[in-house]
């Protein structure tokens, strides 16, 4: 049991880690979200230039955060005890936990920030039915053993902020009549221990504590690109300055189409003010009193230089006026260095090129699986990644259901991520039957094949098989008696 000391000290260096990373996770979030630093503008520019900014924006880490994660799907888990253990742990842990669609929160969140996260707790309502929920990994802290940083000394969690009304008698904003509580809860292998504050200046007080049975920290990380110091990074961290290039490079070619993209005409030495026959400006009056501008100067009359149309003459007074035009801004340079910018995001993320959907068309299914290599190895180093990690959630799982003892050869069977036609693969699991792989193993193979549904095909399967030789005996036996 810790002693208080030791968990104040706990509270203190969970806390801390958790407000060191989150500024990185804000900021990792916001771009992942679209939410991204605008081009560069000088100051003072107009309200239609600030516009463009705005609209330079596109969020193509969006789609190279998701492509890999939704090519991501536990479709069963072996344990080490295998048959009908396997599919007992389907029906009993991960679909009432409704992991089939929670799982891939926490592979984005693992792929997006280096590390996601799974907490597993008892259930005293159905005791083999342990609770596993992904967790936000930015309030939770797990502090490495300085010995070993891949085994966990401790765990912090800190909730949001709740507000409870506060009483007085006096009539406030409601702003200043709510007393906020922030909660806190340290873990360790054998105890969890609940702290509270009332308001962010408050002081933390110990409010309850209790033991678990899980035997280690019910918090697992999902890690991704790990150092030799256990410390992860995100995959989008890399892209961010390339996302930046490419807004700029939007916010350059929308001043080009808004700005440069028409022929423009140009006129010199033309006065547009009206003078008198010795050469003096006329100005514009009322009631015998002159107009002012803004600084206090009298306002000239002046022409119009006219309407540009087809049929329509423009003829400007004075032989000193000249007139003609620049020819407009090449956008196709623009769009190249976009589309080559683009490109290089895509193939720095190992997103294959027809994600971009302008790619790849009319392209052999040899030519898609070669373009496709990178990104299936990206996908499985995330399964790699992940598959442990699940692994471990659910031996705390079978430890919460009085199993204990850790499955160490527990397994995910991942849902294949290539991109197959239905007959390529019905051709190659016929192959596999024919050359003596048993059925069940084999239709585990098939799409959306999970544990429940091979059982069920097994069992219809031997059930039509019975009948069959049920039939074929009956014909036998009357066969044999006719003869």
């Amino acid at each position: 049991m810790l002693d208080q000391a030791t968990a104040f000290d706990y509270l203190q260096r969970g806390l801390a880690g958790i407000a060191k990373q989150s500024v990185g996770w804000d900021r990792r979030q916001d771009y992942l979200e679209g939410r991204q630093d605008l081009p560069f503008a000088p100051e003072g520019v107009s309200t239609e230039y600030m516009a463009l900014r705005e609209q330079a924006l596109a969020n193509y880490l969006g789609l190279c955060m998701g492509a890999p994660v939704q090519r991501m799907r536990a479709d069963g888990f072996k344990t080490g005890r295998g048959g009908e253990a396997d599919l007992v742990t389907w029906n009993e842990v991960w679909q009432p936990n409704k992991l089939d669609s929670r799982q891939g929160i926490v592979y984005k969140q693992m792929f997006v920030h280096g590390r996601g996260m799974m907490s597993v707790t008892g259930n005293t309502k159905k005791p083999k039915s342990p609770k596993i929920r992904p967790e936000n990994a930015k309030r939770v802290w797990i502090e490495p053993d300085p010995e070993d940083p891949f085994t966990p000394l401790f765990a912090v969690k800190k909730l949001v902020v709740a507000s409870q009304p506060q009483q007085s008698g006096l009539i406030l904003p409601a702003s200043l009549i709510r007393q906020s509580t922030e909660v806190a809860y340290v873990y360790t292998d054998e105890e969890w221990i609940k702290f509270e504050r009332a308001g962010i200046m408050g002081a933390w007080q110990i409010a309850e504590g209790k033991t678990h049975s899980l035997g280690e920290i019910p918090f697992v990380a999902f890690d991704f690109n790990v150092d030799a110091d256990g410390n992860p990074r995100g995959a989008i961290t890399e892209l961010m300055p390339q996302q930046d290039a490419v807004n700029t490079i939007r916010f350059n070619t929308l001043l080009a189409m808004q700005f440069s993209a028409y022929r423009q005409r140009i006129f010199t030495g033309y006065d547009p003010v009206v003078r008198d026959s010795k050469g003096n400006p006329l100005v514009k009056m009322k009631d015998g009193v002159p107009f002012l501008d803004s600084n206090g100067q009298q306002i000239p009359l002046t022409r119009s230089p006219g309407r540009i149309g087809v049929d329509r003459a423009l003829v400007f007074p004075g032989d000193q006026t000249k007139v003609y035009d620049l020819d407009e801004s090449n956008l196709d340079n623009y769009i190249k260095s976009l589309d080559h910018f683009i490109t290089a995001l895509f193939a720095t993320g190992q997103i294959p090129p027809q994600y971009a959907l302008n790619k790849m068309a009319n392209t052999s299914g040899d030519a898609m699986a070669g373009a496709e290599a990178t990104f299936q190895s990206l996908i499985q180093d995330l399964q790699i990644s992940a598959g442990e990690s699940v692994e471990t959630v659910m031996n705390l799982a079978g430890n919460a259901r009085g199993e204990g003892g850790g499955d160490l050869a527990a397994e995910v069977i991942w849902a294949d991520p290539e991109i197959r036609s239905f007959a390529q693969i019905v051709d190659g699991i016929g192959k596999l039957v024919t050359s003596g792989m048993s059925r069940a193993d084999s239709w585990a193979m098939l799409p959306n094949a999970t544990p429940p549904r091979v059982a069920e095909w097994v069992k219809n399967s031997n059930a039509d098989r019975a009948a069959a030789d049920a039939e074929i005996n009956a014909l036998a036996d009357k066969l044999a008696i006719n003869a």
